[in-house]
């Protein structure tokens, strides 16, 4: 790749332009013809993004902008005296956009000028950038196209935020049913002190009961916290931190609930908040699958590491679904539940894909449901 020198500058380069420069130049010296070129309007890449009007920067091998379009500006924020008198790696000090823009146009570069997709996020805009290399007469050009996702991710968090408080108000019941246990014992322990007035012989027992009612409101509080950021996370410790609450929630509806977590030292690049939604609402779905006169109800979850992944099982022995329901299963607004609203499954296969991961669904008819997610680990 070429090097931009100081005095290199980039500015947008009219047909006007072209056809005068064009004579001074050497028809041998083909890395200057090109550059001059003026952009085929004829051509389909540009006649469609024109067309859709979507935000483009068109550079050059070196990455000096060529052309650009008003909603580029618009989007970027920029001047268009900016974007003529400075190049992408001078903007990308001081814009972390143009900063992301200039590393997407050279991993494309690095991978052999392939397509490349990514977004680029912060805590005001999420801008899904593309880099779409084309071979042009004499080098490669890129179109860095943008597609702002800004209101799209709000009313996801909006509507993931609405299951999440629909799952937390679902355990309330459980929780304050489990809380009711250590409560009994510490007020029991604590009438029995009074009788025999030997506080000392139960302290022990009374401080462990209340530590496992702060793990268990902990919990809850975690679940209920609105948390927008990711984290670099291990999966297995997220897991253990729902275990109780899930525990619970089984144990109040007759549910035998077995874990099964393999220790890793790896972590994956989760939201927190969304994650437990996701393990909270599915664990809902299983509970809500239990027919009234079933008994043996059982629910597994399971933990393992496979390679540079993390697998995580949800297994349970309810009635299951027939393959004319499973098919159906994912698409927005089905729903087998009377009072259902068909939003549940597909909002936890969005979140997990946009985790970079797999959701996949397995069932069948009066033997159970298995649920795997499969998120990506940094080992």
């Amino acid at each position: 790749m070429c090097k931009l020198s100081q005095n290199q500058k980039a500015a947008p380069i009219g047909s006007n332009q072209v056809r005068q420069m064009a004579k001074s130049v050497d028809v041998h010296d083909d890395h200057l013809l090109y550059i001059k070129q003026p952009p085929d309007v004829a051509h389909s890449m540009f006649s469609f993004i024109k067309a859709m009007d979507i935000p483009y920067l068109k550079v050059d091998e070196c990455f000096r902008q060529l052309h650009w379009s008003e909603s580029f500006v618009h989007l970027t924020d920029l001047a268009e005296k900016d974007l003529e008198e400075q190049t992408l790696a001078e903007l990308g000090v001081s814009d972390h956009l143009l900063h992301f823009i200039n590393e997407q146009l050279s991993i494309s570069v690095g991978r052999g000028n392939q397509i490349v997709k990514n977004c680029y996020e912060d805590d005001d805009a999420t801008i899904k950038v593309t880099v779409f290399p084309e071979r042009g007469t004499y080098a490669f050009v890129y179109y860095v196209l943008l597609e702002d996702l800004t209101v799209k991710r709000k009313f996801e968090e909006l509507v993931t935020f609405q299951h999440q408080m629909q799952a937390v108000s679902h355990i309330a019941a459980s929780v304050a049913h489990e809380l009711r246990n250590p409560l009994s014992v510490i007020k029991g322990f604590l009438q029995l002190s009074h009788l025999t007035s030997d506080f000392q012989k139960y302290y022990n027992t009374i401080i462990s009961e209340l530590n496992r009612m702060n793990v268990i409101i902990e919990d809850f509080l975690s679940v209920s916290r609105k948390k927008n950021d990711r984290k670099w996370q291990s999966p297995a410790q997220l897991l253990q931190s729902l275990a109780e609450l899930m525990r619970a929630e089984c144990s109040l509806h007759s549910v035998e609930f077995q874990l099964d977590i393999e220790e890793t030292f790896a972590i994956c690049h989760v939201n927190e908040s969304m994650f437990k939604q996701v393990m909270l609402n599915l664990l809902r779905n299983s509970i809500e699958a239990y027919e009234e006169q079933s008994t043996g109800r059982r629910l597994e979850i399971r933990s393992r590491e496979v390679g540079e992944q993390v697998v995580i099982e949800l297994i349970d022995n309810g009635k299951g679904m027939p393959d004319t329901v499973l098919s159906q299963l994912g698409k927005p607004f089905f729903t087998t539940k009377e009072k259902g609203t068909g939003v549940g499954i597909p909002l936890c296969k969005k979140i997990i894909e946009d985790h970079g991961g797999t959701f996949y669904i397995q069932s069948e008819a009066n033997v159970g449901t298995r649920i795997e997610m499969v998120l990506p680990l940094l080992v």
